[in-house]
């Protein structure tokens, strides 16, 4: 990752940590006599910094979602791509046949009537051919253009996503490749909750009835995704250098500011 962007994603985190920071200190900062009256019980047990930490995590855990990964991506990605766009729209057209189908192998997906199997659900959808098409509009979090042309358009869920939110990124994904056979179509987690490389199954189940996570080629997670955005095996273990040397700087802000230690 070159130095400018470095220096794009420290910002990007400037700007994030900060907000974060302000928010908990001077919009709605921490009062202790919300929690006694909220949890009386447990405020008497715990010291209060535990309870101060909490709301801290809770805040800093949801701000921090897809949308800062989805622009952390776009910045990787800016090195070895002629053109990158977040929340990326298109309409296509797609025969009605193949419309059918993906609505069939999701249904059945859903309902745990039919393994879900990317490239065989593809092969079969795409060998559907008639002459009524329909209009379709298909929404990505990542779009990319490389220097060779390819095109990849990339689905960045949460890394626990649910049910509908999966099955909406596989059917856009599907309709896509319906329309742009040669194009690239990936569903993406910023990082594995079971570790890097770890069983992805035992934190996270539910989008095993859509997605084969394991061996579907087009899910990518954690330093997979990282390493094939930047088209750099290095990228992912760089962008932890980065939060890392970011929290440093925070810490004792956070520490003096927040937790008033």
């Amino acid at each position: 990752m070159d130095t400018i962007a470095r220096k794009k994603i420290k910002k990007l985190l400037d700007e994030f940590m900060q907000n974060i920071i302000k928010k908990r200190t001077v919009i709605e900062p921490f009062r202790k006599e919300e929690v006694e009256k909220s949890n009386p019980f447990g405020f008497r047990l715990v010291p209060i910094e535990i309870w101060k930490g909490s709301k801290f995590e809770r805040t800093f855990v949801t701000s921090l979602g897809q949308r800062v990964f989805e622009q952390v991506a776009k910045i990787g990605a800016e090195e070895t791509s002629v053109q990158v766009q977040n929340q990326y729209s298109l309409e296509i057209e797609i025969n009605s046949y193949r419309e059918e189908k993906i609505n069939e192998i999701l249904g059945m997906n859903r309902a745990s009537t039919r393994s879900p199997d990317w490239n065989n659900d593809l092969k079969e959808v795409l060998s559907l051919h008639n002459n009524r098409f329909l209009k379709l509009r298909v929404n990505f979090d990542l779009y990319l253009k490389r220097e060779n042309g390819c095109e990849e358009f990339y689905s960045i869920k949460t890394v626990k996503p649910n049910l509908d939110q999966t099955e909406i990124a596989k059917r856009d994904m599907l309709y896509l490749k319906s329309a742009k056979e040669d194009c690239k179509t990936y569903f993406a987690l910023p990082y594995n909750p079971a570790g890097d490389g770890g069983e992805y199954r035992k934190v996270h189940s539910i989008p095993y009835k859509i997605f084969d996570m394991d061996k579907d080629e087009c899910v990518l997670i954690g330093s997979v995704f990282w390493n094939k955005v930047g088209q750099n095996e290095r990228t992912y273990c760089e962008l932890l250098e980065i939060f890392e040397e970011t929290g440093k700087k925070y810490e004792t802000i956070i520490r003096r500011d927040y937790l008033k230690l």
